[in-house]
């Protein structure tokens, strides 16, 4: 994987592993995340609902989660890449209150120097994967 597709993987990982800490507590400074998100972001959810960045960030600041909730990512992969932006797809597992829901996820990265792993999120369609 190129420089940029490892950033923008590392970054998938990284800021779900953020998410687990803020569900449960353990952590509650959002910087990290609105330094990850670009200011246009935008998001079509597992239910088809489009959302912006501040809903999204909203979103983040009320959801909570039991100190057992975890999240895996894996199969990520490169769909496609310019010099300053990378689309990746991966899969995404959450274990809550005992229930397993796994996604698909399709992500648009631009580079970006100041965020956290070097790219900031601009787009991210999410959809469930059924058992």
């Amino acid at each position: 994987m190129t420089p940029l597709g490892q950033a923008a993987a590392r970054e998938v990982v990284e800021l779900h592993a953020y998410f687990v800490d803020v569900f449960t507590g353990r952590n509650r400074d959002f910087s990290r995340c609105e330094k990850a998100l670009a200011l246009d972001m935008a998001m079509v959810t597992p239910e088809g609902r489009r959302v912006n960045r501040p809903q999204i960030i909203t979103a983040l600041k009320k959801a909570t989660a039991r100190a057992d909730f975890r999240i895996a990512i894996h199969d990520i992969r490169p769909l496609h890449e310019t010099a300053q932006d990378i689309l990746l797809q991966y899969v995404e597992e959450q274990y809550r209150d005992g229930e397993t829901s796994k996604r698909v996820s399709v992500a648009l990265f631009e580079a970006a120097p100041g965020a956290p792993c070097g790219v900031v999120w601009r787009y991210l369609q999410e959809t469930w994967i059924a058992d």
